[in-house]
């Protein structure tokens, strides 16, 4: 390079620092943002809060809190599911076919109907009828918590991703408390952040006071 060009290449290098420098910022920022879960991160989460998705998921207030008392459940929580399940919309349908407000395969619907004793719903009750797909989906719910040592953050993964596939996960892992130390050190578990979020929206659901009282007493469901 001449000495006639070094000053205009000195020139490009201060104009690309702000572009570099603002990617270093993001990069640690991210970095410290993961440092600081959950604090910081719930605050996010809060900020992020639909207050449509909110009103449309109290719409159901009655209903909710009719299907979680009968299940056993804090309808505070049954009314985060949806939230992150569905947003709140009783004809939603998944890309896995999970169906209504609670996101319920076929086959969950079932099991949970007989659990509390009623006939098998069709795909277009659990669609159409917003009380019954409440009421299986917290059956389900209130079902896997049993199976999952009563834990509700093991729990709502086991909700969301089946308990076949966190079974596989375990295995693999050796444990749970193993593929939940790995999972929490990556940083970037889908399961783990829809889990978060519901823990996170109950408390919220509960603060806005509009779904339902204190956590009810639970009740112990046929098998």
């Amino acid at each position: 390079m001449t000495p006639a060009h070094e000053p205009l290449a000195a020139e490009r290098r201060r104009r690309r620092w702000p572009w570099g420098g603002l990617l270093l910022l993001l990069v640690v920022g991210s970095g410290l943002a993961g440092y600081l879960w959950p604090r910081e991160a719930r605050a996010l989460l809060r900020r992020m809060a639909d207050p449509i998705v909110f009103a449309r998921v109290e719409a159901f207030a009655e209903e909710i809190d009719a299907a979680a008392r009968e299940s056993g459940l804090d309808p505070n929580l049954v009314a985060a599911i949806v939230y992150a399940e569905s947003s709140g919309r009783p004809a939603a349908v998944s890309k896995a076919d999970a169906l209504g407000l609670m996101q319920l395969k076929e086959d969950a619907a079932n099991d949970a109907a007989r659990r509390l004793g009623l006939e098998a719903p069709s795909r277009e009750a659990l669609l159409e009828d917003p009380a019954l797909n409440l009421r299986l989906g917290a059956s389900q719910y209130a079902w896997t918590l049993r199976n999952e040592e009563a834990d509700p953050l093991r729990a709502l993964v086991a909700y969301n991703a089946g308990r076949t596939k966190l079974r596989r996960w375990i295995r693999k892992a050796g444990s749970y408390e193993a593929w939940y130390a790995e999972q929490r050190l990556d940083g970037d578990s889908g399961v783990l952040a829809y889990a978060d979020k519901v823990l996170e929206y109950t408390e919220l659901f509960r603060e806005r006071g509009r779904i339902g009282g204190p956590a009810p007493i639970p009740v112990e469901l046929v098998e």
